[in-house]
């Protein structure tokens, strides 16, 4: 496999008649091209959609959330599309955040478990959704969505031996060794190859990865032994798509899908309706109560209404499903105080 297969996985000869999915985790230390390469891969679906008259959009967000309330606020432009992309960037920390409650995280990975389905009730019926997720460390994310039909490595930042033993069975020596010394290249000027380098007790093993190594680094006219280039080797990336392995060059140019959107996070200490407690919960409700009632003075305006004007006019973020379920909750809770006044 290589870079063909790299990208016929996102992009099947023929538009599906349903919602295909198609997800790729993409792991790597700090400052080593995670949004970059990311954005790069949506750059170049999008050539390929053009070719096919495909429409396409490339969404990025640091959470679900964020990226599903800004789908099912502009529905006509998702329901003509034919591809749709979303990057979850830094996701290891907004994704499935762990300062949020059991619970949150809960809805969170239901949510991704139905995001073809939930794109389905927004209009996206038929066409391709990809998702990529962007990771600091592996063990970051949760394990249903660290199981991934591709991967991608940046880098290779594993200090705890455990981990490291697991991830050189899982990619073997050679892959493992080309990762370990890109990464050293982009952190360190000028790194140099050296044969301690190649930790192997078969001195023969050993020769054959850094004469592998040599002549990987010679085929684009650098001679690692000399010194390599921080920047040049960004460009590179081992691709884990099933059981096969394989690196990718991407090329160190920077591009930017043209249809693209990035919402920007909202710290949730400034969300009333993302409450972290049961205390929280009941101020959310009686806030919310408050806003409820004062809408009655005004007959003609629907829940959908009141929806909207909180959403524009109060600048207020709340996915209309949390909004029914919290009006439901209202409507009972004046009907039960209702009865107990009778």
């Amino acid at each position: 496999m290589g870079r063909g297969e790299f990208y016929r996985y996102f992009m099947p000869e023929k538009k599906p008649d349903h919602v295909a999915l198609r997800v790729c985790n993409i792991y790597g230390f700090m400052e080593t091209g995670k949004s970059v390469l990311s954005r790069k891969i949506g750059a170049r679906i999008e050539k390929r959609c053009e070719e096919k008259k495909w429409g396409f959009l490339f969404i990025e967000a640091r959470r679900q959330q964020d990226a599903l309330l800004w789908i099912e606020e502009h529905k006509d432009e998702i329901r003509g599309l034919d591809y749709v992309m979303l990057l979850y960037d830094d996701a290891g920390r907004f994704f499935m955040s762990r300062e949020g409650t059991t619970k949150e995280r809960r809805q969170v990975l239901k949510d991704y478990m139905e995001i073809r389905h939930i794109l389905e009730r927004h209009g996206f019926r038929q066409g391709v959704l990809g998702i990529l997720f962007n990771v600091q460390f592996y063990r970051l994310l949760d394990k249903t969505m660290r199981n991934a039909p591709m991967t991608i490595w940046k880098s290779s930042v594993i200090m705890d031996p455990e981990d490291k033993r697991e991830f050189v069975i899982r990619v073997g020596r050679r892959y493992y060794y080309f990762l370990k010394i890109i990464t050293k290249a982009m952190f360190i000027d000028g790194y140099k190859l050296k044969y301690s380098d190649i930790r192997i007790r078969s001195s023969a093993k050993r020769e054959e990865i850094y004469q592998w190594l040599y002549q990987f680094f010679i085929n684009y006219n650098i001679d690692p032994t000399k010194g390599i280039n921080s920047e040049f080797v960004k460009r590179f990336a081992l691709v884990e798509l099933f059981d096969d392995k394989f690196i990718i060059d991407t090329g160190n140019d920077i591009s930017t899908p043209q249809n693209y959107v990035k919402i920007e996070y909202i710290d949730d200490n400034n969300d009333i309706f993302t409450p972290r407690d049961m205390e929280e919960r009941d101020k959310m409700v009686a806030l919310f109560y408050a806003g409820y009632r004062i809408a009655r003075f005004f007959p003609d305006m629907k829940k959908d209404q009141l929806l909207k004007y909180m959403r524009k006019g109060l600048g207020i973020r709340i996915m209309s499903k949390k909004f029914y379920d919290l009006s439901k909750e209202v409507d009972n809770r004046i009907e039960s105080m209702l009865e107990e006044a009778l």
